[in-house]
């Protein structure tokens, strides 16, 4: 069943994924459950939930950021990387 998987769980599945194809969908994944975990969140320890939603907070800026420069790039980072090197030594 998928509720025993928990946001973090799906939300490193999709910082980890290395195949370009599957990452919109654990990214999506990731961000609903993220987003359904923020509106479950219990007020029994105020401190406790706080950080939780900070955490929340951070991984879905963190896939944002994941999304926008993994799905809009149009070639590998490191193919320019011999062109920056300086050319004396």
């Amino acid at each position: 069943m998928r509720t025993n998987v928990s946001w973090r769980d799906l939300y490193a599945a999709a910082m980890l994924e290395l195949d370009r194809s599957q990452l919109p969908t654990k990214i999506e994944v990731a961000e609903s459950a993220i987003k359904r975990a923020m509106e479950d969140s219990m007020p029994d320890d105020k401190l406790r939930a706080a950080q939780e939603r900070h955490d929340m907070a951070d991984a879905l800026r963190a896939l944002q950021t994941l999304q926008r420069v993994e799905l809009t790039r149009t070639s590998p980072a490191c193919s320019n990387s011999r062109e920056q090197l300086p050319a004396e030594r």
